[in-house]
């Protein structure tokens, strides 16, 4: 059995609003995100940063176990953490809530790309940790341990033994590489909404 873990426990300053629920082309940022990874795993978790936002992405998600940030400000190491502690499965699929344009075949490239390693991660001008597939087993080595205190998920990689993904690889599966396209302020969705409407047209 495979976990997949959602982050979202982002404080959305520059949006205005919580990105996870922001509506594109019908269907909110963070169904998504579930879409796209939840074929791949038997359990589905969600990291958020404070309780009252688990009633609202329960009526979204109902099929999702949700973890709370124990430490503010820490950002996505705090909710692969939290997420890691309770997941059941084997590996853990990790995917931010806020990239809406996110493909189920990045997952299924990093999960065949994974073969002996402990992390299979993405890796474009800089590696990406937070749309990755780890064994969870090394990860609680790692974040359980005497220096467990990381303060990235970047961190987190260079203590793994990490096979990296690179761009043409990740081109095969997703050519316009749409899946890394976080929605961080008003002009990235604006850029999501043009390529879904070329995607339409095209169609």
């Amino acid at each position: 059995m495979d976990t997949a873990l959602i982050l979202a426990g982002g404080s959305s300053r520059r949006f205005g609003r919580p990105k996870a629920l922001e509506v594109v082309a019908g269907t909110t940022i963070v169904e998504r995100v579930v879409e796209a990874v939840a074929p791949f795993a038997a359990e589905l978790v969600v990291s958020i940063a404070e309780a009252p936002m688990a009633e609202t992405l329960r009526r979204l998600i109902p099929t999702a176990a949700f973890v709370i940030d124990r430490r503010r400000g820490k950002g996505p190491i705090e909710g692969i953490i939290c997420g890691m502690e309770v997941a059941r499965g084997e590996r853990l699929l990790v995917a931010p809530c806020d990239a809406p344009l996110l493909r189920p075949e990045l997952y299924r490239l990093l999960l065949a790309s994974l073969g002996a390693h402990n992390a299979a991660v993405p890796k474009l001008d800089v590696f990406d940790p937070v749309r990755a597939v780890y064994r969870t087993a090394a990860l609680r080595r790692i974040l359980s341990g005497p220096k467990a205190d990381l303060p990235s998920p970047s961190s987190l990689v260079d203590r793994l033994d990490a096979v990296f993904v690179l761009e043409d690889q990740l081109r095969t599966v997703d050519p316009r590489l749409d899946s890394f396209l976080d929605v961080n302020d008003a002009s990235d969705l604006e850029v999501v909404l043009a390529r879904i409407s070329s995607i339409s047209r095209s169609a």
